[in-house]
């Protein structure tokens, strides 16, 4: 066995028997990050609102040997937040990673020209719903003594950019969110961590 199989074996390993729960995985970044725990042996749970695509990911990953659930959600609606969360828990007992990845992008508007509702739709999916299901989830990973919470935020949460101003509020938010969490939680034995990149070939 070469160091790269070596090292692929450890991940494994280390995953096997572990869920992550994935916002936001029906395309993009999102999909990509639930098929690679699946594929290093971790139970996936998937969310975001197109329902067909969740389960055609699901079914990818069971492909790969793991468990996976499809629970349809809308970030900007608690009740569904707590729905998923609950169903979550309900099929494996909790979720041991979860990965805040769902979000609204926006096309280049300036703040003057900003439709109200749009900006707050930005804001609750962005960063409420990220703390909803964070909330829901972290109470069992206290009692478990373990937890990995990853928060996708982007470059463009390090500085603003004309037209982006409430896409780039989000993200820094959720950095600073990421870092207030972590100092709350390292205690209890979770991790939490923010990811920031930059451009992405994906539909959005």
């Amino acid at each position: 066995m070469n160091t790269r199989q070596q090292d692929y074996a450890l991940t494994k390993k280390q995953l096997e028997g572990r869920t992550a729960l994935v916002t936001g995985a029906s395309q993009g970044i999102g999909r990509a990050i639930a098929l690679a725990f699946a594929r290093n042996g971790a139970n996936i749970v998937v969310t975001a609102r197109s329902e067909d695509k969740l389960r055609a990911l699901a079914t990818d990953a069971e492909a790969m040997g793991v468990q996976a659930l499809a629970a349809p959600a809308d970030l900007g609606v608690e009740s569904e937040i707590i729905a998923a969360a609950g169903a979550a828990i309900a099929k494996f007992g909790g979720v041991d990673i979860l990965v805040n990845n769902a979000g609204i992008i926006h096309p280049r508007i300036p703040v003057a020209e900003f439709d109200s509702q749009l900006f707050r739709d930005v804001l609750n999916v962005n960063i409420i719903g990220a703390f909803l299901i964070t909330k829901a989830l972290l109470p069992g990973m206290i009692e478990r003594g373990y937890g990995k919470i990853i928060n996708i935020s982007s470059l463009g949460g390090r500085k603003g950019a004309a037209g982006r101003s409430a896409y780039r509020t989000t993200k820094a938010g959720l950095i600073s969110f990421t870092e207030s969490l972590a100092a709350e939680v390292k205690q209890y034995g979770i991790d939490v961590n923010a990811i920031c990149p930059g451009a992405v070939d994906t539909e959005g």
